[in-house]
């Protein structure tokens, strides 16, 4: 089957012009069996060519200088643009229309081939992410298993601790899983109560607590001075708070610093997450959010992940009624996520909090 295929500019626009020439050049030879009246067949021809090199507007355009020409060579009176009769006004009307359709439905072939690509692509991403994230932590099962045998069961704790830390691991690969699938089948559900936002973020700094003392970051945090209320899934926006802030840690070079910053802008509450790591290659940026989108960058890194958290966080923040946008100077400028949820109720703003620091394990 013949896919649709793409020029750019004024190419396919040209195509249909010659595709016109060459159709009227054909009809002169039938002209004396068609008689003094228009005729579409080598037309059509032209229109869909125009319309699989370049969509809608090709073939529009093709149909209309098909209807000139017609009615200029072909139709009484010859040599002129006069349209004499119903008929033909109600042919060349029919011939536009119908080239229209053949001309969306070329638009909406290539768009459904852009997607399958997509698609595609997406899948040999995930399929790639998920070998690779499953290969380290089973590999490090198997080696521990392989240590239990040599050192003897009464030595076996630190490897069990070992096998336990990785299970956890693959099972949390798993939720995250699940949690795409019913995301994309429109599954998740919301448990939304009025929740103070300070909570929120301390409960998603103590979630990824571990990992941030652990690469000896810096972590500051500020949130308004009055408790501001959002009406949110806590535990939804814990994993999302908690995903940006688990993404900082893990491509920030160790002993970097990560910055979380609440404030109230209108009716909104806006928490910023910032970093001075790795940074978002501006050709990266658009893609950031999407399904199994990686970072080129990211996968020289040992950090890995399947590339899901940040197109659910932002499938939870938007059933929240809200909106995560992403900045970044550049590779080695850092990066910055910014949530806006709306407040229950008005609350005039104030000033934020002192920071609170947690800092480096070894400090």
């Amino acid at each position: 089957m013949l896919a649709p295929y793409r020029f750019r500019g004024a190419t396919p626009y040209l195509i249909g012009f010659v595709g016109v020439v060459v159709a009227t050049l054909l009809r002169f030879p039938f002209h004396p069996a068609l008689g003094e009246h228009l005729s579409y067949g080598f037309d059509f021809l032209a229109v869909f060519v125009a319309a699989w090199t370049g969509g809608l507007w090709p073939a529009v355009a093709t149909a209309i200088l098909s209807s000139l020409a017609g009615d200029f060579f072909f139709s009484s009176p010859r040599y002129s643009l006069q349209i004499d009769s119903i008929e033909e006004l109600l042919e060349m009307t029919v011939f536009v229309a119908v080239s229209v359709i053949i001309g969306g439905l070329s638009e909406i072939s290539h768009n459904a081939l852009i997607r399958a690509k997509e698609a595609e692509r997406d899948k040999d991403n995930f399929m790639a992410a998920v070998a690779h994230e499953m290969r380290s932590p089973l590999s490090v099962i198997g080696y521990a298993n392989s240590l239990n045998r040599l050192t003897g069961i009464e030595r076996a704790k630190d490897q069990l601790d070992v096998i336990d830390r990785q299970v956890h691991h693959l099972n949390r690969m798993i939720e995250d899983l699940l949690e795409v699938s019913r995301v994309a089948r429109g599954k998740i559900k919301l448990e939304r109560r009025d929740v103070d936002l300070a909570s929120v973020i301390a409960g998603a700094v103590e979630r990824v607590k571990p990992l941030v003392e652990s690469r000896r970051h810096t972590l500051a945090v500020q949130t308004p001075s009055r408790p501001t209320t959002v009406n949110v899934d806590s535990m939804r926006m814990v994993q999302v708070l908690g995903n940006l802030l688990t993404n900082a840690a893990k491509y920030t070079p160790d002993g970097g610093q990560i910055f979380v910053r609440a404030e109230l802008v209108g009716q909104d509450a806006v928490i910023r997450v910032r970093d001075n790591g790795i940074g978002i290659a501006a050709e990266e940026l658009p893609r950031v959010f999407e399904l199994f989108a990686q970072s080129e960058t990211s996968r020289d890194r040992a950090a890995g992940g399947l590339g899901i958290g940040l197109a659910l966080a932002r499938k939870i923040v938007e059933v929240h009624g809200g909106t995560i946008v992403a900045k970044s100077g550049g590779r080695d400028c850092g990066s910055e996520f910014t949530v806006t949820l709306p407040v229950s109720g008005a609350v005039p703003p104030m000033p934020a909090k002192p920071t609170e620091s947690l800092a480096p394990a070894h400090a």
